[in-house]
């Protein structure tokens, strides 16, 4: 919603009639007949100025949420089949004639629905829009397209229809995702759509196949490219917003991408992503040209509430930019018992406060008699542990997952969210926003920090999925209003927690890209928002960062690799303040160092390492490197390392556990931790002022 149009909707909200209407639509108070009259007639208007100039979106917007309001409300149908049929909106109008919502159905309703027909794709139907876009995105010849779409609208069976359009016995395809598990899910989607060719995960897999299909992260996709003379020539970039991203890993991308383009004349790549606005903030080099196909409408319009530190409860009206009071609840727990669905989300950031607030919260349930979940339970008491916090939780209908859990246990606890009707509650991160999609119907947001607009949107597309909506079996128009709910908390959100400001972010669905990856064309320094302090270091970083993939590109060119180049290609380089200086003193080192005799042969891996790159190097930047000048520390990771290799699940759980048993006597009972776990800080002499809570006290056990 541009500025245009907020003013023009800010005018309207001042007509106190319709203000009231709307109000009370909202608010599921009845209108009287005239006021049905005004209100259906309003959405008429919006349409109309719609018809007219197809700049103003947020008028379309506002007369679909205004009808299917009005439909959901009154369970009359007509005027949403009516709005589905004339402006494209067809999984509505089919599953409203599907499931005989229709009062007056007519001759002309039979001829309008079986047009719909030709909208359908893979068994499900298409809006118009979506429909065309797809067309127009196989059709294209451009060598770069970007897609960009709603979640739940076919970006992934897209990806199947463009590998079959370009399929030869030397496609070797890409598929670049940014997580394990959406890893997983993207491999699941490839290997039952029976495209007969080799699915690799990951790069060891690689055996010399003329043609392949690789679900890969970016890191797993440039070692194959570094070791092996070969690229993709058809290459998909999955939630390529996140290129945008300064991360270590958004360069990672950029090079992925420029090394693939290099190696390859004609490459197809596409950009797929719910949240790029403009696809020219994609471009590395000027003279790029990216192809941009995208799915402006969404069919859901969530509905969003508050509950405040007073115990006052508003529902949020993004058209108006206004709220209104509808309640109040005794406590914030109780908020969310009270409004939980029968599949709930619960958003909290930190790993620790997840596992706390699961813990707690499952203090206001009763145990669940139910068969599934007590075979569950039997399951991860012989595989995993049998104290696992979550076999408790999951008594009373309760799981968590976060980015710190195995990735196998993970992925199993989301499968059986998915697959047990009586696990109520998921509570986690962003882990979450990636991976499979889950069957929520109520989301919860306990905690906003780091969250924009983007990243709220894509938490409220968690919500409700289309599939879900529009299943003939259990179905139902309502959940086009995803329920959302920010829960303010002073333990979770702060004491002053007021989370209305972001709420107000949600007013757009249009959000406008930042670029702050320094690779891209339209990167500018001040994306990145440094502070006067910092401002001559974070330049240093960003020129750092384009030298080093020049350097990259250059030595690459002339297929010669020095000392420079391996730090920079493998990531070693951004632990460290120069690389120039890192790369001398290791050259140095290697050259005083004799590989086949003492002591070097006699060093297990982990003393090398720290022989090669920490003892006494100056400017390392990552504390987790610098541990490693601590023998004990050293000696922890080769024996969990080993360990890892050598146990499974259960037994290295076990291990670790009778080693906290056994630190927990030491005389210090400090021990770090991490920052997702920490509750303390230490302060040292090598960080005297240190206020990075990384430690835990180890609690003594009774042997």
């Amino acid at each position: 919603m541009d500025s245009e149009q907020k003013r023009a909707l800010s005018s309207i909200a001042k007509e106190e009639y319709f203000q009231q209407a709307l109000k009370k639509l909202i608010l599921n108070v009845n209108l009287d007949d005239k006021e049905k009259s005004y209100i259906l007639s309003t959405a008429i208007l919006f349409s109309k100025i719609y018809e007219q100039d197809q700049r103003f979106c947020s008028y379309i917007e506002l007369a679909y949420f205004i009808i299917l309001k009005y439909s959901n409300n009154y369970q009359d149908f007509r005027p949403l089949y009516d709005f589905s049929i004339n402006f494209g909106f067809f999984p509505i109008s089919r599953f409203i004639h599907k499931r005989n919502l229709l009062s007056d159905y007519s001759i002309f309703d039979a001829i309008a629905n079986s047009k719909i027909n030709k909208f359908e794709n893979n068994g499900y139907v298409e809006t118009y829009e979506q429909n065309t876009i797809r067309n127009k995105l196989l059709g294209s010849n451009e060598n770069e397209n970007a897609f960009i779409a709603p979640t739940s609208f076919g970006k992934s069976s897209v990806i199947i229809e463009i590998i079959r359009k370009f399929d030869s016995n030397e496609l070797k395809v890409g598929i670049i995702v940014p997580t394990k598990s959406l890893l997983m899910q993207t491999y699941r989607l490839i290997r039952d759509s029976n495209l007969s060719k080799r699915i690799l995960i990951h790069d060891e897999m690689y055996k010399n196949e003329a043609t392949f299909i690789a679900v890969f992260t970016q890191e797993r996709a440039l070692r194959l490219l570094e070791k092996n003379e070969i690229s993709f020539n058809l290459l998909f970039i999955d939630e390529a917003h996140n290129l945008l991203e300064k991360s270590d890993r958004s360069v990672l991308l950029s090079r992925l991408i420029n090394k693939c383009n290099n190696r390859v004349l004609n490459l197809k790549i596409y950009y797929l992503s719910p949240f790029i606005d403009d696809a020219n903030s994609l471009k590395h080099k000027p003279s790029q040209s990216i192809s941009q196909l995208k799915i402006k409408f969404t069919v859901k319009e969530p509905e969003i509430y508050e509950y405040k530190n007073n115990k006052e409860v508003i529902i949020y009206n993004r058209f108006l930019n206004e709220s209104y009071l509808i309640g109040s609840s005794s406590s914030w727990l109780e908020y969310i018992i009270e409004n939980a669905g029968n599949k709930n989300f619960i958003y909290l950031r930190r790993p620790i406060h997840i596992e706390e607030f699961a813990i707690s919260f499952s203090k206001n349930h009763e145990d669940i008699n139910d068969p599934k979940i007590d075979e569950l339970v039997n399951v991860l008491k012989k595989y995993v542990h049998q104290d696992f916090y979550v076999i408790d939780l999951l008594k009373k209908g309760i799981l968590y997952i976060h980015g710190k859990l195995p990735d196998l246990i993970k992925e199993f606890l989301e499968e059986q969210f998915i697959i047990i009707d009586n696990i109520k509650y998921i509570i986690a991160n962003t882990v979450i926003l990636e991976g499979v999609n889950l069957p929520i119907d109520t989301l919860f947001v306990l905690n906003t920090y780091s969250l924009d607009g983007k990243g709220l949107t894509n938490l409220i597309g968690r919500v409700n999925r289309l599939n879900q909506i529009f299943n003939l079996a259990d179905g139902n128009l309502n959940k086009l209003f995803p329920k959302v709910h920010f829960v303010n908390n002073e333990l979770y959100n702060g004491q002053k927690s007021d989370m209305y400001n972001k709420i107000t972010k949600l007013r757009s669905r249009v959000f406008k890209d930042v670029p702050k990856n320094p690779l891209l064309c339209n990167f500018d320094i001040k994306n990145l928002k440094p502070t006067k302090d910092r401002l001559q270091t974070v330049k240093n970083e960003v020129e750092n960062t384009i030298q080093n993939e020049k350097y990259l590109n250059e030595i690459g060119n002339n297929n010669q690799k020095s000392l420079k180049w391996y730090l920079i290609e493998k990531g070693i380089d951004v632990h460290y303040d120069d690389v120039n200086l890192l790369s001398i003193e290791l050259t140095n080192r290697m050259n005083g160092l004799n590989a086949f005799q003492p002591p070097w042969v006699d060093l297990d891996m982990f003393n090398k390492i720290y022989v090669l790159f920490v003892k006494d190097i100056k400017g390392i930047k990552d504390y987790e490197i610098l541990r490693l000048q601590n023998e004990d520390a050293r000696k922890f990771y080769k024996k969990h390392i080993f360990n890892m290799h050598r146990y499974n699940l259960h037994e290295n759980i076990e291990l670790t556990y009778q080693y906290f048993k056994q630190r927990s006597n030491d005389e210090d009972p400090l021990y770090y931790i991490g920052s997702s776990y920490g509750e303390l800080a230490k302060q040292t002499s090598k960080y005297p002022d240190s206020e990075n809570k990384v430690y835990i006290v180890l609690l003594c056990w009774n042997n």
